[in-house]
């Protein structure tokens, strides 16, 4: 069965988040196109994974040589295991909200995510053919979207195949028709969706 993992750094919660709100279109729409598809959520907003130290970073390494079911692997095993990564997570302060940051340190654990061939080279290991990062913005977001540019790099460092972005911006802007810039960017779903799937 085909596994989607949905990282839900949507701060504010699904009533009030614009970015929840096109999560959830996404979701309806693959939902629709896939439905045998198992959808797997990591809730984020209440940033319950601790900050990543040099001691935890230890455990984690140790956990993973020792095989261990650790519920501190859990995020790894999750990107390992799934076919298909969606992200949810406000433009904060250029990039992401905290919690979104700490759960890719998480995940990103050698052995199980990437691994180092014998020349040194490092391999991903995460089976997502895609990676689809839908964020909001109250100002302009493309311009400089560093958030988006940190999960290509990270992608890529897990194997996963593609990355693609679904962002809606300056919706706290003047003159802003929030709800229009909101249907544009619900708008772009569709066909996001088939190039996800591999269609």
């Amino acid at each position: 069965m085909e596994q989607l993992l949905f990282l839900d750094a949507c701060m504010r919660g699904p009533e009030v988040s614009r970015t929840a709100r096109l999560c959830r279109c996404f979701l309806e729409e693959y939902r629709a196109l896939r439905p045998e598809t198992r959808i797997v959520r990591r809730d984020l907003t209440g940033a319950e994974l601790p900050v990543m130290t040099a001691a935890r970073a230890e455990e984690r390494d140790a956990l993973a040589r020792a095989g261990s079911d650790s519920p501190l692997l859990a995020p790894a095993r999750e990107v390992a295991g799934s076919d298909l990564i969606l992200v949810g997570a406000p433009y904060w302060d250029l990039s992401f909200p905290a919690a979104l940051k700490v759960c890719l340190e998480w995940a990103s654990c050698l052995g199980i995510t990437f691994r180092y061939t014998e020349e040194g080279a490092q391999v991903g290991m995460s089976r997502a053919r895609a990676l689809v990062y839908v964020t909001t913005g109250g100002g302009p977001v493309r311009a400089q979207n560093l958030g988006y540019q940190y999960i290509q790099g990270w992608a890529a460092m897990m194997g996963v195949g593609e990355t693609f972005c679904l962002a809606a911006e300056n919706l706290d802007v003047w003159g802003t028709d929030v709800e229009a810039a909101l249907a544009r960017a619900a708008g772009e779903i569709p066909a996001l969706v088939r190039r996800a799937a591999g269609r």
